[in-house]
């Protein structure tokens, strides 16, 4: 609050004040019953709300994430700069619900370093399951998912004989297995999303370099002189003219900061529009390089060597890297109310087969893609616990007691 007074002024960091506390009654309120719920539902959503009336002024229901902050904010910055919610989901702000503003919330819980990178947490998880008893096979291709009699019975892979499963998790995108890229026996699964539009891709450099000019903390971004123009550019699947470029000065996470000169680890993540299925194509590395580098050093920044085409990852790697995915980083659209419930659920129509990840509720992300597998467990335990119920009877007898 004290920072926004002190570069915008008093009313608007009464406003954020006011932003503060209705996204952090939202975030307490669907936290349970929508991130955290296996399965919610509208009608989940509409029993928190019935139970709290005061929460639907601030989901604001008719309002996009932007209209709701410029009603808010009189400082278009602000507006700017709490829209941008939207892009971590794969969404435009001039499009995505205002509920999307809770976001602000899980920030404020905090920002969470992996000590020596993240790479340790995949090492981690393997670590932990080979010591329960767990076999990996890493580098082969799954071809198929197999069923009999409608239930999963096991899976394909390149240099694999078929290995038998009952019980199968797809930590993929879930549009993979509707468009039959497992095979034509799990090819019912998540049919939506053959039809709802999907996410935005991004523009992705990892390099090593030497930074000049403008001081970088672990977490940086420059935004666009135009708001609008970005993601109307977006929206008509065109790279931005005039980006808003995000760096991770990745060696900046620790205590100590890199010493003057040295090579430092970066990341810079543009937004950019998923490939069109009819015509996927690689853009234009130059393009690339320009709407990246030139944009930052109009802001008085550059870096020493300048990254190459080996350092990019852009939306038709993407595509390619990730079956059916069209490059879309985080599955599908969240444009409208109730984008978020529209997301393929862990449990499947097919006996055995569950979905996590990134493309499955509640979302992208490595928090969400976490709370996935959660909610994947979750359901696996309660479909293997029995739920039938026998026919109430009396029971002849009593209990003595003192």
């Amino acid at each position: 609050r004290a920072a926004i007074a002190d570069f915008s002024d008093e009313s608007n960091a009464e406003a954020f004040a006011r932003f503060d506390r209705s996204t952090r009654a939202l975030f307490q309120a669907f936290r349970g019953p929508m991130m955290e719920a296996p399965n919610p539902s509208i009608r989940s959503l509409i029993s928190t709300v019935l139970r709290n009336p005061s929460l639907l002024g601030a989901m604001a229901p008719l309002a996009t994430l932007d209209g709701h902050l410029a009603r808010l904010f009189s400082d278009p910055r602000l507006v700017q700069l709490f829209g941008r919610y939207a892009t971590y989901v794969g969404g435009s702000p001039l499009r995505s619900p205002a509920l999307l503003g809770l976001i602000w919330q899980a920030e404020m819980e905090g920002v969470w370093h992996v000590v020596g990178g993240l790479a340790q947490l995949p090492k981690a998880v393997d670590a932990l399951i080979r010591r329960h008893g767990v076999t990996c096979h890493y580098g082969h291709t799954v071809t198929q998912i197999n069923c009999q009699d409608g239930a999963v019975t096991s899976v394909s892979a390149d240099g694999l004989a078929d290995v038998p499963a009952d019980l199968v998790v797809f930590n993929g995108d879930p549009r993979a297995l509707a468009k039959g890229a497992l095979g034509p026996d799990v090819a019912i699964t998540a049919p939506n999303t053959l039809r709802t539009p999907r996410s935005h891709s991004a523009l992705v450099w990892s390099f090593a370099a030497r930074p000049k000019g403008r001081a970088l903390s672990h977490h940086n971004v420059f935004f666009s002189k135009d708001n609008a123009r970005e993601f109307a550019e977006l929206q008509a699947g065109q790279v931005p003219t005039n980006p808003t470029l995000y760096i991770c000065a990745q060696d900046r996470g620790g205590s100590a900061a890199p010493p003057p000169g040295a090579l430092e680890r970066f990341e810079i993540i543009i937004n950019a529009p998923a490939v069109p299925e009819a015509r996927p194509c690689e853009l234009e590395f130059d393009l690339c390089q320009s709407r990246t580098f030139h944009t930052l050093s109009r802001y008085g920044l550059t870096f020493d060597p300048m990254p190459q085409r080996d350092a990019l990852m852009q939306p038709v790697d993407f595509a390619m890297r990730y079956p059916a995915s069209l490059g879309a980083l985080y599955g599908e659209s969240p444009h409208g109310m109730t984008a978020s419930l529209k997301r393929p659920r862990a449990k499947t129509a097919i006996p055995g087969l569950y979905l996590a990840g990134g493309g499955a509720h509640p979302g992208a992300g490595i928090p969400m893609a976490a709370l996935s597998a959660r909610h994947a467990v979750e359901t696996i335990l309660s479909d293997r616990t029995s739920h039938s119920r026998s026919l109430q009877t009396a029971t002849h007898g009593g209990t003595s007691t003192a």
